[in-house]
């Protein structure tokens, strides 16, 4: 089980992520920002089920969506967001990629992709997370229209993506990804305040048994709705001399069967 995680996390901007992980690596939590934009933005993810060791960090990936749940207006930084990609080290750290996808101009960013390394330390053993917030990432896996549902694929890199809008208020997506002679669940969110003029986002997690890697996509949907370009995330264990090792990426253009 992986004990070390759970708990709260504060990176150098003094934002903070409450996690808990349970016995398969499924992480959930929330995350308080005091950057940009202030509010509480649900958390979802996977890790290797065990943690870190002198050999090797525990890899993860996390999904955030970073549209506040703590009832503030929504701001035109709303419909972004991003993946986190890295791991956690013996020494008590968790050091990560921020992949970043902002689709509207607000404060000095423009649309596009920004990508920025985090290290958060942890603060408390103590993970308090909301019950509600929890259960709206555990509830009974319904569908509700939105362009994000249905088969996604690039048959010459043989990959499906099948994924639906499970809660309408708060974007949570759940889907399969077939990717790599392997079939995992993946679980994450879409942009659901987007309008004509905004391209929908999405970011999703997941974890691949067979390499024992955590998975993440994160990008937008096109103008068109016919194409999902995404940036897909693979955690790699390592060393902390082989760091530089530990994160991925590698760019995927899926379209809609």
């Amino acid at each position: 089980m992986a004990l070390v995680l759970n708990g709260t996390w504060e990176n150098s901007y003094g934002s903070t992520m409450v996690l808990e992980v349970d016995d398969e690596g499924f992480i959930f939590g929330e995350y308080r920002s005091h950057t940009g934009s202030t509010g509480t933005y649900l958390v979802t993810g996977h890790c290797a089920p065990s943690d870190p060791t002198h050999e090797g960090g525990q890899p993860l990936v996390l999904s955030i969506y970073w549209r506040s749940i703590g009832g503030e207006e929504p701001d035109d930084g709303s419909h972004w967001v991003s993946t986190y990609c890295g791991q956690l080290d013996d020494n008590g750290h968790i050091t990560v990629m921020n992949a970043l996808v902002t689709t509207t101009s607000y404060q000095a960013f423009s649309p596009g992709d920004y990508i920025d390394k985090l290290v958060f330390t942890k603060q408390s053993d103590v993970s308090e997370l909301r019950t509600h917030n929890i259960a709206l990432l555990a509830k009974p896996k319904t569908q509700v229209a939105n362009p994000i549902n249905g088969v996604w694929s690039d048959k010459e890199q043989g990959v499906a993506l099948t994924l639906f809008l499970q809660d309408p208020e708060y974007g949570v997506v759940s889907g399969w990804l077939s990717y790599n002679n392997e079939i995992m669940s993946m679980l994450g969110f879409t942009d659901i305040l987007v309008d004509n003029n905004i391209l929908q986002s999405v970011s999703l997690s997941g974890y691949m048994l067979n390499t024992k890697q955590p998975i993440s996509l994160v990008g937008r949907i096109s103008q068109d709705g016919r194409a999902l370009v995404l940036s897909r995330w693979l955690s790699n264990s390592t060393t902390a001399e082989e760091a530089y090792f530990q994160a991925s990426s590698m760019n995927w253009e899926l379209t809609k069967n």
